[in-house]
């Protein structure tokens, strides 16, 4: 959930399985129907709906409702801040991930997927709830770095194979 919704911590300790709603909207004309997580911010109290990819639909699907939170412990309760961070800590361990994965590390994971999938700084403001388009442009501004680095390269490379 962490990867694919991009939220905060405050924000996946707090997501209830009645936050996930069926919409329907009108777009370019016509009406579009998706599945998405529709939640406030608890840093920010920013309005979001999130659209729910096929890897996270999957799993909510195959997942039993164990209580109102989508994530609980292991005795069905809803996690706090602090326990699911050492919980984390847990099941990277256990992964055999090195230490300093966190549930942070994938929010901005997503952010920098977004990047390189050619998201515009407005999309990703919009998916992870930024405000300020400073921090998007961090995710941008590295994506668009390698990318104009790999492709000026391959430049070089292509000169190169044209004077043989």
């Amino acid at each position: 959930m962490a990867l694919w919704l991009g939220n905060r911590r405050s924000d996946v300790t707090r997501l209830r399985w009645d936050q996930r709603q069926k919409l329907t909207f009108r777009d370019r004309g016509e009406n579009v129907e998706i599945d998405a997580f529709v939640l406030a911010q608890k840093k920010t109290g920013k309005q979001l709906t999130i659209p729910i990819v096929p890897m996270l639909a999957e799993v909510l699907d195959g997942s039993p409702v164990r209580g109102e939170t989508v994530i609980v412990t292991a005795y069905g309760k809803p996690f706090t801040d602090k326990s699911i961070t050492g919980r984390m800590r847990a099941w990277t361990k256990a992964a055999k991930l090195p230490e300093g994965c966190t549930l942070h590390g994938l929010r901005k994971t997503l952010g920098r997927i977004l990047a390189e999938s050619d998201a515009s700084t407005r999309q990703i403001m919009d998916i992870l709830g930024h405000d300020d388009i400073e921090h998007a442009e961090l995710y941008s501004r590295e994506a668009a770095q390698i990318r104009l680095a790999m492709e000026g390269m391959n430049k070089v490379v292509a000169l190169r194979r044209r004077a043989g």
